[in-house]
């Protein structure tokens, strides 16, 4: 059967099927399935093809969200449906890094919802707008979490200098972004409207508004919406869906990539401070401190440094306090004296550029001088919509001889965890000769998410080039597991490596895995 052919016959099925067909934790067998009589010629010649992804079952969907209800009103239609569909079959790993992430972010976010008395739902949207990545920016220059633009950050109070940029700062940028939402919601009094002026800016929202002829309901102004924009909220109430309801399709965090909630006491520091300075003496992990203190720009702060807030682990909490006058001379030597003012209680490594939207300054009467004018939007039609979202490039690739899963990956720019999922591969485990079908897709209708993936695993990759990789061995590690875990790197090659002369390994053993 040609791949043409093939096609013909995947797009009826999906097609027939549309939103009835039955939700799987993988991608149905008939849209992945390579035949025997496809050849190597065949794949070569037409090395793509235009498919669907699968759908999920629209009434475990629909049930899903009626108990998601809450303040927020989830709207569930097509359009939204569509990317519940494309967080389980299109991106499952974007979905289950979420799930890796959420755990230590969002105690912090529903702290300050909680404080300024916003809908506890609104924490879902940093999975949007930057992965739950505090390192994040975009093309724009939007920083952080919740992405702010620098005027709307000094607009808010965060410091935004050479040394620290506040829009990184865990605590203090969700602090800003609850002001954010409620000055929004003083202006538009709908909570749909503002998460679309967050995105767009409240000017160009108010322009689709009187485009619209005043409509005020967000999905009746949809079609006049920004691409972007139009997007967003449906992705928000997707990904919202997907985190309550992953482990039905088969997505579930990885134990061991978990990041789990942190505790931890804060300092203020006037003076120089040389960070790793400050690690060894105190002998806080310098990882620990990144974590905590994404804000950190440069590993120093100058002199003129005044009342800098730095995060310790709780548990390394009671050794600096007994010894901070020896720390702090330490890290501050040859710089003069740096001085502990107050200390408080309190219950990603690698800078990512991602493409997004335009953040604007703070909300006010006026139409937001600086906004962004769409003219001439012309309505979309939702089934138009629906297509675009669903729609991805597939092609078969044929493994050869030395291939890994993560440098196949790498070739087709995505995630080890995605081929595998598109497979039901339950290992790296690959032959030569053995076909991998990859879906990929420039989708604009998604560009928010697509591009942050993309970006992100870019910038890994260039950490990785940059520094060694190392395992610790875990007990009951074998070769062959370590070997898995990272993409399928070869025995042989880890044990070179390592200087190894035997298979054997043994519990809090480093190696190392890449150079």
């Amino acid at each position: 059967m040609t791949l043409i052919k093939k096609f013909l016959v995947l797009t009826s099925l999906v097609g027939c099927a549309s939103f009835a067909s039955q939700a799987q934790s993988v991608i149905p067998q008939e849209a992945i399935t390579v035949s025997s009589e496809d050849t190597l010629t065949e794949q070569v010649s037409a090395s793509t093809v235009e498919a669907f992804i699968p759908s999920a079952d629209v009434r475990t969907v629909r049930e899903g969200f009626q108990k998601m209800q809450k303040t927020i009103p989830l709207e569930y239609n097509s359009t939204v449906h569509s990317f519940v569909d494309y967080f389980i079959y299109k991106k499952p790993s974007f979905t289950k890094r979420m799930l890796e992430r959420k755990d230590f972010y969002f105690p912090i976010f529903e702290k300050y919802l909680a404080k300024y008395e916003m809908p506890d739902e609104l924490k879902y949207l940093s999975l949007i707008e930057s992965g739950l990545n505090p390192k994040a920016i975009s093309r724009a220059k939007a920083v952080g979490l919740w992405q702010f633009m620098k005027p709307t950050g000094r607009e808010h109070g965060l410091r935004i200098d050479e040394y620290v940029d506040e829009r990184m700062d865990i605590e203090k940028a969700t602090d800003a972004a609850c002001r954010y939402f409620r000055q929004l919601y003083r202006i538009f009094g709908d909570w749909e409207l503002v998460l679309a002026s967050y995105n767009t800016g409240p000017g160009n929202l108010r322009r689709a508004i009187r485009r619209a002829g005043n409509i005020t309901n967000y999905w009746q102004l949809h079609p006049y919406l920004h691409r972007d924009t139009r997007t967003y909220v449906p992705q928000f109430t997707a990904i919202m869906y997907m985190m309550h309801h992953a482990d039905e399709y088969g997505i579930v965090a990885e134990d061991s990539l978990k990041m789990s909630p942190r505790e931890y006491q804060t300092v203020t520091i006037d003076g120089y401070v040389d960070v790793e300075t400050f690690c060894n003496a105190s002998g806080i992990s310098l990882d620990d401190i990144q974590l905590l203190n994404p804000q950190l720009l440069k590993g120093f702060v100058p002199t003129w440094n005044r009342g800098l807030e730095l995060r310790l682990p709780v548990e390394s909490y009671a050794y600096f306090e007994e010894n901070r006058q020896m720390i702090l001379d330490s890290a501050s030597k040859d710089h003069g004296t740096t001085m502990l003012a107050t200390n408080k209680n309190q219950g990603e490594d690698g800078v990512i550029i991602i493409g997004g939207n335009n953040k604007y300054p703070v909300a006010s009467a006026d139409d937001g001088e600086g906004d962004e004018v769409e003219a001439n939007v012309k309505p979309l039609k939702t089934e138009d919509e629906v297509k675009k979202i669903r729609k991805v490039k597939r092609r078969v690739y044929v493994v050869k001889r030395g291939d890994v899963l993560n440098k196949i990956a790498d070739k087709f720019d995505v995630d080890v965890y995605d081929i595998k999922v598109w497979n039901k591969l339950k290992s790296s485990k690959i032959m030569s000769g053995q076909k991998l079908v990859i879906l990929d897709d420039d989708n604009e209708e998604v560009a928010e998410v697509e591009r942050t993936i993309k970006a992100e695993r870019k910038t890994k990759k260039e950490i990785e080039k940059t520094k060694p990789k190392y395992h610790v061995v875990q007990r009951g590690d074998t070769l062959w597991k370590i070997s898995q875990r990272y993409g399928g790197i070869s025995i042989e090659k880890i044990k070179k490596m390592n200087g190894l002369r035997s298979n054997s390994v043994k519990a809090g053993q480093k190696l190392k895995i890449s150079s």
